[in-house]
């Protein structure tokens, strides 16, 4: 029978109830198969309400990442997600990003998208010290160091030390927190503060008693001085790290691999082979193919040295054989270079070149550097050695351009490292002097001293280095290193500014003093010893967050208040845009115009309800600034300051608009800086307004 004898068999006033009842049947199906997804187990499905369901998938995602299982991990985000908006549940939302872009960076290895995801997580967590804020600007940070981007990896990196310089040496967020910023800096080339970061992760995890967290560190910082060629060091500590890694199988294995390595280099065998076979022996136990590689390599090495040849050459055909079959490109690349030194031994140069040039096509498909340049030199000496001086010139060309290449990158990175370390150092020297020293005037001659040595010196230390580095770089070099000497005028610029605040507030405290107003100087001398944390913390960043710079900002306005026996109030008003964007500012930019309506504006006037306004919003594409106030005008400032400071020269303001213009650099189409005189409705001066543009970063 048909389906339309069977139709036709239907009477017509049961027809229309029958269709219902069917439409009905095929949307439950639809929506069963969407309500259970082939990859949600069926505790999931019989859970009611959206609620239970988004807790339950961020559970099953913590703990699929801690299993490394991360198949399901972008799905499972997407669905919790979408429940989270629908619901409008904002801590959710921020959660989800957050898993999203974990299967970006773990699994799909797809940097630019994890980064996307990760920005989108910090509106949600404006707290700096939750968790998922913390978390996802280290990621961000790691991610650009991924993809080369030292610029903007920086700006997340000073982010981070900002944040752990708050927290106890002992706290667990530091000390991971200190592992990554390490790392960064390694990636980068920076040694001498890679160490540094390092050393503040080991002391925090042996205040803890944590040894396999103390294991790792200690084993990161002996690969860190290995590849500063110190060996002895890279020893030390990697042996030091075996010692608390003995549970941890991965960890052990490669730190013990580590040191047979670098006792090969010191050419002490006999304790090569005992960390050889203590490294081999555990990975035959649980099985890592991988690492016994890596280990027989280096048995080669040690072969080749000790003149045992076959049973070298055996080791290298044994494991070409098997990492072909893998995608172990650094294992396969450092196999045919090990091979190479044995072929040349042997003098077998037509079967080195062929091992050689299967190294450098290798190296230069996974972008291995060192690789290629020791590839590049050997390919021109085998060359030399056959008689083919053409294509031994023509490889030598290739490594001398590769090398250079390299070493220039080198390089900057130890000019920056240095900077940076120099910077370290005054810091930490001016907490430790405002902390001890009870004779402010004599800290104050002893900063405005040591301050102006240690800029002179880093500044004709920089200034030696780059000259040095500028006579050995071609003539691509020369837009970078103007870029750098922009940077350093801007510096320099906001340094000059800071000696003449300090020496305002300093003079102030000592008014206090000697007016043996004790509580007053003892509550000022606070408030400034934190004002002159905040600025220290500032000043080794070109940029700093607008929040920060309002919240320090802030703080200087109440010192003010303080000063003037709170003689006038002040409002400030923040675009919400700008709070909860990431937007960056040139530090503490507006203050000498703020200290300019409270000093020469507020503090002349007599009369009642001396305010001062400060507001920061977004216009178009700048950070438009406001800073009013109802003092004396600019005029009778002007003519108070000719009778009683006649050979006072102020360069403050000269100094912020020099700053102004360079950070804009033509950028902002607003006018940089405008000043309105004030009056009011009898025409009488009635304070003065000043408006500042800068671009929007």
């Amino acid at each position: 029978m048909t389906r339309q004898n069977l139709l036709d068999k239907i009477p017509l006033w049961l027809r229309p109830k029958i269709l219902a009842i069917l439409f009905l049947i095929i949307g439950q199906i639809k929506a069963d198969a969407q309500e259970k997804s082939p990859f949600l187990p069926d505790s999931y499905t019989a859970l009611q309400g959206d609620t239970a369901r988004m807790r339950f998938l961020v559970k099953a995602i913590e703990d699929s990442l801690d299993k490394d299982q991360l198949t399901h991990i972008l799905d499972w985000s997407r669905i919790g997600l979408a429940m989270a908006e629908n619901n409008n549940v904002d801590t959710m939302k921020g959660i989800f990003y957050f898993d999203i872009a974990k299967a970006y960076t773990y699994y799909y290895q797809k940097h630019d998208s994890a980064i996307f995801y990760y920005k989108k997580v910090l509106p949600y967590f404006p707290d700096k010290m939750r968790k998922y804020n913390a978390f996802s600007i280290r990621e961000i940070m790691d991610r650009y160091a991924n993809l080369g981007n030292k610029d903007s990896s920086f700006v997340y990196l000073d982010t981070l030390k900002a944040l752990i310089d708050t927290m106890p040496d002992s706290a667990p967020r530091k000390i991971s927190l200190s592992l990554n910023i390490a790392t960064v800096y390694q990636w980068f080339g920076m040694y001498r503060t890679a160490v540094r970061y390092f050393q503040v992760a080991i002391n925090g995890e042996r205040k803890n008693k944590n040894f396999p967290g103390l294991g790792l560190a200690l084993a990161n910082l002996g690969l860190l001085y290995n590849e500063m060629e110190d060996d002895d060091k890279a020893i030390k500590y990697s042996k030091e790290a075996l010692i608390y890694l003995e549970n941890a199988n991965m960890p052990f294995i490669q730190t013990a691999s580590n040191l047979s390595e670098f006792y090969t280099n010191k050419e002490q065998y006999d304790s090569a082979l005992v960390y050889y076979n203590k490294s081999t022996e555990r990975a035959k136990k649980i099985n890592d193919a991988s690492s016994i590689v890596t280990n027989k390599n280096i048995l080669a090495s040690i072969y080749i040295r000790e003149k045992k040849y076959d049973l070298a050459k055996n080791i290298f055909d044994q494991n070409l054989d098997d990492l072909t079959k893998t995608d172990n490109k650094w294992d396969l690349c450092s196999t045919f270079l090990n091979y190479a030194k044995l072929d040349t031994t042997l003098h077998q140069y037509e079967r080195c070149k062929v091992h050689l040039n299967e190294a450098l096509k290798i190296s230069k498909e996974n972008q291995f550097l060192i690789q290629s340049v020791i590839a590049l030199q050997e390919l021109s000496t085998i060359h030399a050695k056959t008689g083919d001086y053409k294509s031994a010139l023509q490889y030598h060309i290739e490594y001398m351009n590769l090398k250079d290449s390299v070493a220039s990158e080198k390089a900057k990175a130890d000019l920056n490292d240095l900077e940076i370390s120099y910077k370290t150092t005054q810091k930490e020297q001016e907490i430790a002097l405002l902390k001890k020293d009870n004779d402010i005037k004599n800290l104050q001659i002893r900063s405005d001293q040591r301050l102006k040595i240690f800029y002179l010196l880093l500044s004709l230390f920089l200034i030696a280095v780059f000259s040095l580095v500028y006579y050995q770089r071609n003539q691509r070099s020369k837009m970078e290193m103007q870029k750098i000497k922009a940077q350093l005028e801007t510096k320099v610029l906001r340094l000059q500014m800071n000696p003449h605040f300090i020496f305002n507030s300093l003079n102030s405290i000592e008014n206090f003093i000697m007016q043996n107003e004790k509580r007053l100087a003892s509550d000022y001398l606070n408030k400034f010893a934190r004002l002159i944390r905040m600025i220290l913390d500032s000043s080794s960043n070109e940029v700093v967050p607008i929040s920060k710079d309002m919240e320090t900002l802030q703080l200087y306005i109440d010192l003010e208040q303080l000063r003037f026996n709170n003689k006038f109030s002040y409002n400030t008003f923040i675009d919400p845009a700008l709070m909860g964007g990431d937007y960056r500012v040139p530090s503490l930019l507006i203050q000498p115009y703020v200290e300019n309506a409270i000093v020469h504006g507020l503090a002349h006037s007599e009369e009642e309800g001396l305010n001062l306004t400060i507001t920061a919003a977004l216009d178009n594409e700048s950070i438009k600034y406001v800073i009013q106030d109802n003092g004396i005008g600019r005029e009778k400032a002007a003519e108070y300051n000719r009778r009683n400071k006649p050979y006072h020269k102020s360069i403050g303001l000269k100094i912020t608009e020099d700053r102004i213009r360079i950070f804009n650099n033509g950028q902002c189409k607003n006018e940089p800086v405008k000043f309105t005189d004030l009056y009011d409705p009898k025409r009488n001066p009635d304070g003065t307004k000043v408006e500042v543009n800068i671009k929007a970063l």
